[in-house]
């Protein structure tokens, strides 16, 4: 066989995301000003939703911080002693924002109910231009968010983009609560919705933990049915069986496979060929570009076996 029919592949293990830095940054700076006016806003309205907001907003500076660290290790070549480089520190990354959603959304919900309790004056005037204000601000960067995310696929855009949702979600809660209150005069409309709002919070907090745990597990990539891998290689010639068969991500868009391929007695002597088929046929079907696969055969084993008896 020629040297161009063979099929060789080797896969980077790490990310260049010019276009996901960009976007955290300006997220950053945007994000990191807006929660300072934010929280002296909250303070002088007297007002939870703001302050909470606020300590969101703080949270997402964090977050974006953690996420443009694991952005800039993920872009970094593999070593000696880490081979798959450092791309799961994106998956770790997005855990720990996930986990930072639900521990604020729980710490909003618990302030929420205590001022349910003993209910405070807050200045609606004050309370109706910030949070205009910060609507306008999440618009910008969801919108910046939404539009990095179809460029580059990145954990760390998602969270970050659950993140400014939520924040979304708050603004417009807030301009609704305060015109609640305006014509009730009803201030546990306040906490009310700032409870309701950290429910979301919540819930994407969930998901964002969910997805990261799914990919620390080395679980199957939604994305994939194992079934119709496993069955598409089994029509490759020469092939009778697959085991072995694993499936996992090291982080988002960087999917590995292996596999143990069992052959036929009649095509064991093409067996490279069969396994530059299988390579090709998984990188063009399926977008599988780093695979390994192991050839067995039941002759092939136990003439090794025979072979290695007479040294004992």
């Amino acid at each position: 066989m020629k040297g161009k029919d063979l099929y060789f592949h080797h896969v980077e293990h790490s990310k260049v995301q010019s276009s996901s830095k960009q976007t955290l940054w300006v997220s950053l700076i945007i994000t990191l000003i807006f929660t300072i006016v934010e929280f002296v806003g909250g303070l002088k309205a007297n007002s939870l939703a703001l302050l909470s907001d606020s300590f969101h907003m703080l949270s997402d500076v964090l977050a974006l911080g953690l996420s443009m660290i694991a952005v800039f290790f993920a872009s970094k070549s593999s070593t000696k002693k880490l081979t798959f480089g450092y791309l799961r520190l994106e998956i770790i990354a997005a855990f720990l924002n996930g986990l930072a959603l639900i521990v604020i959304s729980i710490g909003i919900m618990y302030e929420g109910i205590m001022r349910i309790i003993q209910p405070e004056t807050i200045e609606s005037g004050l309370m109706l231009l910030i949070s205009i204000l910060g609507l306008i601000v999440n618009m910008i960067l969801t919108f910046i968010l939404v539009r990095s995310l179809k460029k580059e696929n990145n954990i760390n855009i998602q969270s970050a983009l659950w993140h400014f949702f939520g924040d979304l979600l708050n603004s417009i809660g807030v301009i609704i609560a305060v015109i609640l209150i305006h014509f009730t005069g009803l201030n546990i409309i306040d906490p009310i919705v700032s409870i309701l709002i950290s429910l979301i919070l919540l819930n994407g907090g969930y998901k964002i933990i969910k997805n990261a745990l799914y990919i620390l597990l080395e679980s199957v990539p939604k994305e994939f049915d194992t079934d119709e891998i496993i069955k598409s290689i089994k029509k490759v010639e020469g092939v009778i069986d697959v085991h072995e068969f694993h499936l996992w991500s090291i982080t988002t868009n960087h999917n590995s496979l292996s596999a143990h391929i069992v052959l036929d007695n009649k095509n064991i002597q093409r067996a490279y060929i069969i396994i530059n088929q299988i390579s090709k046929l998984l990188k063009e079907e399926y977008g599988l570009e780093h695979v390994t696969l192991q050839i067995e055969n039941i002759q092939l084993n136990n003439l090794n076996e025979n072979y290695f008896e007479q040294f004992k």
